[in-house]
C-alpha cells in the first residue's frame, strides 16, 4: 500500500508539472514590467534593465539606461593595456622653435621711422601701421638718447615700449612607428576622470593636464550631445576635454601608397599618412565655424614658402578686422589662400582660433614642410562622433 501511494504520489506531481501555469492561480505572479510581445507595448514604454536585456535586445532603446549598464559592464580592458606606438620628438632644447624674434603690436597707430634720430628730428615716418592685430620680426634693438629702439626691417624703427614679445609654443605631436591600434587623444584642458559615464569627477583619480596623450578604449553617447570616452580603467572622461586622432582610410582620389594629409575640423587635429599607415599627428587651429571656416573638400599642396607675409585680404589697414602678420614660417598653400601654417603668435592649439588657414605649432609645421610635397593631397573634413540623431 505505501508503494502505491508512493507511484500515485509521482504521478501527482508530473501530473502538476505539465498543466498549464494559468490553471494554478496560487502561484501566478503579475507581470510588473510589459514584454515586447504584449499587446499595444512600444519599445519607449519598455524598462530595459541589464537583466532583461538578454532576452529583448532588439527591442530595447540602443541608449538605454539599462543598455548602456550592459555596454559598460561588459566592457574588458586589454591586461596588459597596450603602449601607443608614438615616438616623442625631443628637438635639441637650444634649437630655435621659429626663424625669428617675433613680437605683437600693442600701440596704435604706430609710427615707423627710418631711423630713432629721424623721429627725434620731426621727419616723417616712412609708413604706419593703423589697426587691428599686427605682428612683426625683430631684427635687433638700439639705444638713441637714452631710448631704446627696436629694428623690424631694414631701415625701421620702432619704440620698445610699442611691442610686446611673443612666445611661441613649444608643442609638437608625435611621429608613429607603426599603426595604432586604438584611437588616441590630448587632453585640451585640464580634467579629472569620472568613475562612469556622466559621472563626478573621481577625487582619487590622476588629474590629466592639457596637452597629455591618452589612448579612448571605449565610448558612450549620451543624450542629446555628450560623448564619454574611457581612457583608463574606471576614468571617463567627456569629449569636450579632449581632441581625438582616429585612423582612417584615404578618401577617394588619394592614389594608393601616396603620402596624404587629413585635417579633422570637429577633433581639431591633423594626421599625415604614407599610404592607409598613419606617420604623424597633431593638433591644430583651423578658422572659427559661422565667421571664418576653413573650407571642407580634398585639395593639393600647390606652393610651399619657408617664410610668407599674411594679411586679411578682404580689407586694408584701418579696418578693424585687418591683421598682418610677418614672416609666417614653413607655409604649405593647398587651396587659393588657404594654407598650413606654423603658428607662432598663440598657443590654443586644439581649438578654432584662425581666419580660415589650419594653423600648426610651429615644430609640426617643419616636421610638415620638408615631409611634404607640391601635389600631396590635404583632405580636410569636418565628421562629428555623435550619432546622427543629435543632428551635429
Amino acid at each position: 500500500m505505501s508503494g502505491r501511494s508512493r507511484i500515485l504520489g509521482c504521478g501527482l506531481l508530473l501530473l502538476l508539472l505539465f498543466l498549464p501555469f494559468g490553471t494554478v492561480k496560487a502561484r501566478e505572479k503579475p507581470s510588473v514590467l510589459p514584454s515586447p510581445s504584449t499587446p499595444g507595448t512600444e519599445v519607449r514604454d519598455m524598462i530595459c534593465t541589464p537583466g532583461r536585456l538578454w532576452r529583448w535586445r532588439s527591442s530595447c532603446p540602443e541608449y538605454g539606461p539599462g543598455a548602456t549598464a550592459y555596454r559598460v559592464a561588459h566592457i574588458r580592458l586589454p591586461n596588459p593595456l597596450p603602449q601607443l606606438p608614438v615616438v616623442e620628438l625631443k628637438p635639441d632644447p637650444k634649437e630655435a622653435i621659429v626663424p625669428y624674434t617675433y613680437a605683437s603690436v600693442r600701440r596704435l597707430p604706430l609710427e615707423i621711422y627710418r631711423h630713432p634720430m629721424e623721429a627725434a628730428l620731426g621727419l616723417p615716418p616712412v609708413r604706419i601701421l593703423y589697426s587691428g592685430r599686427q605682428w612683426v620680426s625683430v631684427v635687433g634693438t638700439v639705444e638713441y638718447e637714452g631710448q631704446q629702439w627696436i629694428q623690424i626691417n631694414a631701415n625701421e624703427f620702432v619704440p620698445a615700449d610699442a611691442l610686446a614679445f611673443g612666445r611661441p609654443s613649444s608643442f609638437q605631436g608625435v611621429y608613429l612607428s607603426e599603426q595604432p591600434q586604438y584611437s588616441f587623444a590630448w587632453i585640451n584642458r585640464a580634467v579629472r576622470p569620472s568613475r562612469a559615464p556622466q559621472g563626478p569627477p573621481d577625487p582619487s583619480a590622476p588629474r590629466y593636464q592639457r596637452y597629455q596623450l591618452v589612448t579612448i578604449y571605449a565610448q558612450e553617447f549620451r543624450a542629446p550631445q555628450e560623448m564619454w570616452y574611457l581612457i583608463g580603467p574606471d576614468q571617463w572622461v567627456e569629449q569636450k576635454y579632449v581632441s581625438r586622432v582616429t585612423v582612417d582610410p584615404p578618401p577617394a582620389g588619394v592614389p594608393p601608397g601616396a603620402r596624404w594629409i587629413e585635417v579633422d575640423l570637429f577633433e581639431q587635429t591633423l594626421a599625415a599618412y604614407e599610404g592607409e599607415r598613419m606617420v604623424y599627428a597633431t593638433l591644430i587651429s583651423s578658422g572659427r565655424v559661422g565667421h571664418t571656416p576653413t573650407p571642407p573638400g580634398l585639395f593639393r599642396i600647390w606652393g610651399k614658402f619657408a617664410l610668407s607675409k599674411m594679411s586679411n585680404p578682404d580689407v586694408r589697414d584701418g579696418s578693424p578686422i585687418w591683421y598682418y602678420l610677418e614672416d609666417v614660417p614653413w607655409v604649405m598653400y593647398f587651396h587659393g589662400a588657404y594654407a598650413l601654417h606654423g603658428a607662432y603668435w598663440h598657443d590654443a592649439f586644439g581649438f578654432t582660433r584662425s581666419y580660415g588657414c589650419v594653423n600648426l605649432p610651429p615644430r609640426d609645421a617643419r616636421w610638415l614642410y620638408e615631409w611634404a610635397d607640391v601635389g600631396t593631397p590635404v583632405w580636410v573634413h569636418i565628421t562629428s562622433p555623435f550619432p546622427q540623431a543629435t543632428g551635429r
